[in-house]
């Protein structure tokens, strides 16, 4: 087995290397190129100096050639540099060098000598064109140019060569010099980076070795003792660990129980809370309580903690095969479990379209259901999608029975809240007829109004007065009055199917609130009510003055714009 010190010394010494080498070679590279510039600024600098000087002269060609000669000759070059000067025919006209002197003499032309440019100046009409030259003899170059750099073959000889154009005199005045002494300086730098690098190596090697024996490999040394010792301390730690896990269920099922007795109440709001617990007990990445609808068509997720990636809502599967695991542990009341050691069992896995649902796809992971009074009221879905580590045997049994007081705790949460539900509904109705009472029917009127003034919606109501119930009261008994009520109660709730909501006021007085409804509308349903309640016939009321019960009805529309209150509202209609 490769030490782990030889391994790091390894990168260490890449990595040295690595950082040497590139640092020395972009610093020569830079350097390389910046000599490389310099020689061609310094080349086109002295053929600008000695245009101007040539152009300054008063020679030509024709007399005083010599002094031409002077000036070519007072330039400074580089040793093995020359300068000389051509007219715009191609012949050389004069050369600082007394060995072409012959050549100046014999009117020799040289204007069809090629030159390779890598710097060129245009002059400024033609800087619109698009095709740019790149070699060149040189009588185009006095055509065509202002002045530039590049290379060309002068004798036999390779050169570096920096030309200006005196468009006045059709003269092009140019400074040359041989490649190899031009570049000698070049080559000696990129001789002396090579040299650097390697002997940069070697002393990055040689140090990094050292290092190695002498620091790394002593502290490696130590650092595995050290982890025998850790591993020793671990082992020991795991035992006692064990130990306190079968303390530590005892301690979750009194945690559990107090969780469901301090919250039962509010099922809802700490079914997150109870989630929270389990994962953080069990060491689970992800947990999902899914419950089924009011159809008893899907299971719906109620809560979730963990690594969930769509909101609750959107967390569903059908109560059959297409829900996979879930669906199958809701219906046989049975755990399903995949260890992730091979493919999903066909029946356990999910179905289009619900395996596009992130949070339900996993390899490993167990469904617990949620059983309560031999009942399956939902299931518990678990799994470590993220971190991989398996579901242990120990794992699954401490799931299992947490679920079980988990269905407790829900079924009885459930049960306390119908409780309270029926007694808050029953202290909104009046007990006689089971109608809202009017401090109840106040608040829904007033969301209703709310509705009208800001939806622009219209709103209804109806009031019904049972003008002689007093008399019919008092001839028949208050057991007979009673009944009056309690028909016209039902009356009135008939129409609840229409969204009617039907309240009782006070003694023979009734109110029935028509949202949505406009007054045509409402003016229909307080006829079908006056209707049905004429046809009735009660036990004695042909002992009345009139021979019958007498119902005033009626209704108004609620005026949007008034800024009525409700209390105002129904004065008004009172008063009708």
């Amino acid at each position: 087995m490769i030490k782990i010190y030889g391994s790091l010394g390894f990168k260490l010494i890449i990595a040295s290397l690595a950082l040497a080498l590139v640092t020395i070679g972009l610093g020569g590279v830079l350097v390389y190129k910046i000599s490389e510039d310099a020689i061609k600024v310094d080349a086109q600098m002295s053929v600008r100096e000695l245009a101007h000087n040539v152009s300054m002269t008063k020679s030509d060609r024709g007399a005083g050639g010599q002094s031409l000669v002077d000036t070519l000759t007072s330039l400074k070059v580089e040793k093995f540099g020359a300068a000389w000067v051509m007219d715009r025919n191609g012949f050389l006209i004069a050369h600082m060098d007394p060995k072409f002197r012959n050549m100046v003499e014999a009117q020799t032309y040289i204007g069809d000598t090629f030159v390779h440019l890598n710097v060129a100046e245009q002059p400024i009409q033609q800087l619109g064109e698009k095709n740019i030259v790149h070699k060149a003899k040189l009588q185009e170059l006095i055509e065509k140019f202002d002045g530039g750099f590049g290379t060309y073959n002068f004798l036999g000889d390779n050169k570096i060569i920096a030309f200006r154009v005196i468009k006045d005199r059709g003269w092009l005045v140019a400074v040359d010099q041989p490649i190899t002494t031009a570049f000698s300086e070049l080559t000696r730098i990129k001789r002396v980076i090579v040299t650097t690098c390697i002997v940069i190596a070697v002393l990055v090697f040689g140090f990094t070795w050292f290092a190695m024996r002498i620091i790394i490999k002593p502290y490696y040394r130590k650092q595995d003792e050290t982890n025998l010792r850790l591993e020793m301390m671990n082992h020991e730690l795991e035992t006692s660990r064990r130990k306190l896990e079968k303390a530590g269920n005892s301690l979750t099922r009194l945690y559990d129980l107090s969780i469901a007795m301090q919250y039962s109440g509010f099922l809802e709001s700490h079914l997150p809370l109870v989630l929270g617990v389990a994962q953080e007990r069990f060491e689970v990445d992800r947990i999902l309580l899914m419950m089924p609808d009011d159809e008893g068509r899907f299971l719906r997720c109620k809560a979730s903690v963990g690594n969930v990636f769509e909101s609750e809502e959107k967390i569903f599967v059908p109560i059959s095969a297409p829900g996979g695991g879930l669906a199958r542990a809701f219906l046989s009341k049975q755990t399903v479990f995949c260890d992730g050691s091979g493919p999903v069992p066909e029946d356990f896995r999910v179905q289009a379209p619900y395996d596009r649902i992130r949070s339900l796809r996993t390899k490993a992971f167990a469904v617990f259901p949620l059983v309560s009074k031999d009942k399956v009221i939902g299931v518990l879905g678990v799994d470590n999608k993220m971190s991989r580590r398996p579901l242990t045997r120990e794992d699954i049994e401490a799931i299992e029975n947490f679920a079980y007081k988990m269905a407790s705790l829900i079924d009885n949460t459930r049960h306390l809240q119908s409780i309270r539900k029926a007694a808050q509904e029953m202290e909104n109705r009046d007990r006689l007829t089971g109608l809202y009472h009017l401090r109840h029917v106040r608040v829904l009127a007033d969301g209703f109004i709310g509705a009208a003034v800001r939806d622009r919606v219209p709103f209804t109501m109806m009031l019904v007065y049972l003008t002689n119930f007093k008399e019919y009261n008092e001839l028949n008994g208050y057991q007979r009055g009673d009944f009056v009520l309690q028909k016209t109660a039902e009356l009135l709730k008939m129409q609840e199917v229409m969204g009617v909501v039907p309240a009782r006021c006070y003694g023979a007085t009734f109110l029935a609130l028509f949202p949505g409804k406009n007054g045509e509308q409402g003016e229909y349903m307080a006829a079908q009510f006056r209707k049905e309640l004429d046809q009735f016939s009660f036990y004695g009321e042909k002992r009345l003055l009139g021979g019958k019960l007498v119902a005033k009805v009626s209704t108004a529309e609620y005026p949007r714009d008034s800024g009525k209150s409700f209390d105002e509202f129904f004065s008004a209609l009172e008063a009708l």
